[in-house]
């Protein structure tokens, strides 16, 4: 009689992760504290998050060096990118959110302009601040840990709270959408009212200098856009061309995801997916254009990808990282 039987056990595969993690980048803090702070933030923020920490110089001094920028910044794009490909381009995988915490330090514009608006900005303002010993606070652990557990209440008060659900509105009348290199307003374009924006300067309640406010549009004054009864307030800038956001159905030329493109393919491909800390749809754009079909006659726009553009259509697409599709 042979011997019984016993039921194999089987080792459970893990699949690619379906839940859209939130992104949390922390930069700043010295080395090897970094490290701590970052295994506190993921246990912190539990298993449907992903936190990513790059290390700051340990004198209080300049703490930003552009590799060390680039790294965070790679490694934030191609986490995103993975979980892409892992789900066959189901956008749903990506990040929801992406969130930098960081030390403020007179050097942060290198860590700032890298990022631009891709991220929700959290400034860890407490740890730049001196102790009775003359070093910042950021080396200390607790200092660290406290002003993680504020940062995350800045996270859910001000991005969930107000900006994400403005960003996933996808509405005409909202300025935070805006192109920012594309759109002109008086003596300057919308990227240098989002860059005070992100430095604290400016409000969410108030992202354009004051009197920069939608129009209402109707079919007579938008024909090839707005539907017969249709009304939409629409945002016209100071050239008059108007920037109604594209209908749903209507994205199109959706990002080609590379990882191992360079640092400013990832950068670009992270402006085309997120505005200040909130994704984006895939193909979303503005259909920029004249009023009562006037066409663009050499009109010139600034493209992310091919520079200097003088634009004669119709209209043209305008993508959130300012690439500029002209329609043919």
């Amino acid at each position: 009689m042979g011997k019984p039987r016993h039921k194999q056990r089987r080792v459970p595969v893990a699949l690619p992760s379906t839940n859209a993690a939130d992104l949390f980048l922390l930069a700043g803090l010295p080395n090897p504290i970094h490290t701590r702070t970052e295994q506190f933030f993921q246990a912190l923020t539990g298993p449907n998050t992903k936190v990513i920490a790059s290390a700051g110089q340990s004198f209080d001094d300049a703490i930003y060096k552009q590799r060390t920028v680039d790294v965070l910044l790679s490694a934030a794009a191609r986490f995103a990118i993975r979980r892409l490909k892992n789900r066959s381009d189901d956008q749903s995988a990506r990040p929801r959110r992406i969130v930098l915490f960081y030390v403020p330090a007179y050097d942060d514009e290198l860590l700032l302009n890298a990022f631009d608006f891709i991220v929700f900005p959290v400034p860890l303002r407490e740890l730049a601040k001196f102790d009775d010993f003359g070093n910042q606070m950021r080396h200390q652990r607790a200092a660290c840990e406290a002003a993680v557990r504020w940062g995350l209440e800045v996270y859910r008060r001000e991005l969930i709270g107000v900006v994400e659900k403005r960003v996933e509105s996808r509405k005409s009348h909202e300025p935070l959408l805006l192109p920012p290199l594309n759109f002109h307003l008086p003596g300057q374009r919308a990227k240098q009212s989002f860059s005070e924006l992100t430095r604290g300067v400016r409000t969410w309640d108030n992202p354009l200098p004051q009197g920069m406010a939608p129009e209402l549009f109707d079919r007579e004054r938008l024909p090839d856009f707005l539907r017969y009864q249709e009304t939409q307030l629409i945002y016209q800038d100071t050239r008059g061309v108007a920037f109604p956001c594209a209908r749903a159905y209507e994205a199109h030329g959706a990002t080609e995801f590379d990882p191992n493109a360079d640092v400013a393919a990832l950068r670009d491909i992270l402006q085309s997916m997120y505005r200040f800390g909130a994704a984006l749809p895939s193909g979303f754009h503005h259909d920029a254009q004249f009023e009562r079909s006037r066409s663009f006659r050499a009109t010139p726009f600034v493209c992310s990808r091919n520079g200097d553009l003088s634009v004669t259509a119709t209209h043209a697409s305008i993508y959130p990282n300012d690439y500029v599709r002209p329609a043919t």
